[in-house]
């Protein structure tokens, strides 16, 4: 479905196959030239209903000149090689975003490195497997693609009319980033800020030193100091009072790592074990390793803040209070 929010601005809602069951994309219009910002999720007919929603605005795919990703979870990526393909599109994205990319397109390496990961995390080798199956199923459905321009946090760029800001926002993701447009006060924010639920955090499975929740925290603040109006998400509708927002996601995470600490102990526990705990044994596979990695955030900040102590035996993380 695609509306337009103001002339020549509008926003594509694009169905997919997850607990969260759209995914937003915004697209701007010179003339015949557009920039895309996100592409929505590569399957079986997804090209097809963006190529037909445009078309009912008058405008053609095949136009598509600039994307601009916010990161590189498949349900914002995933269509961009093949538009890049199709339309000949320049791809706009973060170095590290594109890093993060090149991981998951080596699939050996990272196949190795996950499993090395989430065995010391105490999950069994068949639990992993299952989710390796998952992981391969989710790889492939990314079209693969060029970088041609990477971003730089805080520059300007401009289309038409339009000019806008890039904001570094890691957390939710490896160099994401959000777009804000001065002239208007608005905010295009992938996933960084949602108006429902508080985004996803996950560990940097190859970088052991990555702090997702202090960095993300770090980064609302980077957004919250800007002039924003409105805020236009990857998920969801858009929302106005930002600042509200912000201060009940940094409320929900102090909420959630006070629970993490409440289960722990004098006695030595994995962070599978302490997930399983909390969310229970009922989830699908998929659903267990984001239980895992949500806590494992959490684990990582009270270990910072000398709330709990982490030891390891044979190969496997445990943790318990100080």
């Amino acid at each position: 479905m695609i509306s337009e929010i103001s002339e020549n601005f509008y926003r594509i809602t694009l169905r997919m196959p997850y607990r969260l069951r759209h995914v937003n994309a915004y697209l701007f219009a010179l003339d015949n030239e557009l920039a895309l910002f996100d592409t929505g999720l590569n399957m079986p007919g997804c090209f097809e209903t963006l190529e037909k929603d445009l078309k009912s605005v008058g405008l053609s795919i095949h136009n598509i000149r600039h994307i601009f990703l916010t990161h590189v979870h498949t349900d914002h990526c995933s269509m961009a090689g093949l538009l890049q393909k199709k339309a000949g599109a320049k791809i706009y994205l973060s170095s590290a975003a594109f890093e993060e990319y090149q991981h998951f397109r080596q699939a050996d390496p990272a196949v190795r490195q996950l499993k090395k990961f989430y065995l010391s995390q105490g999950m069994s080798a068949h639990q992993i497997d299952l989710i390796i199956e998952e992981y391969e199923d989710i790889r492939s459905i990314i079209a693969e693609f060029n970088a041609d321009i990477f971003l730089k946090n805080n520059e300007f760029h401009e289309f038409g009319d339009w000019k806008f800001e890039v904001i570094f926002t890691s957390g939710h993701a490896a160099g994401h980033v959000c777009f804000f447009f001065p002239e208007g006060n608005f905010l295009l924010a992938g996933d960084h800020i949602l108006p429902y639920i508080a985004p996803i955090l996950s560990p940097d499975i190859f970088d052991d030193n990555f702090r997702p929740l202090a960095t993300y925290l770090d980064s609302l603040s980077a957004i919250e100091k800007l002039p924003v109006v409105t805020v236009y998400p990857g998920h969801g509708s858009a929302f106005i009072d930002l600042r509200k927002r912000i201060e009940d996601i940094r409320k929900h995470h102090e909420k959630r790592k006070r629970i993490i600490l409440d289960r722990l102990g004098t006695e030595s526990k994995t962070t599978y074990a302490i997930s399983n705990e909390i969310s229970g044994s009922e989830l699908s596979d998929f659903e267990k390793l984001m239980a895992l990695n949500e806590t494992l955030v959490y684990l990582m900040e009270l270990k910072d803040e000398g709330a709990i102590k982490e030891d390891m035996a044979g190969n496997v993380l445990f943790y318990k209070r100080i």
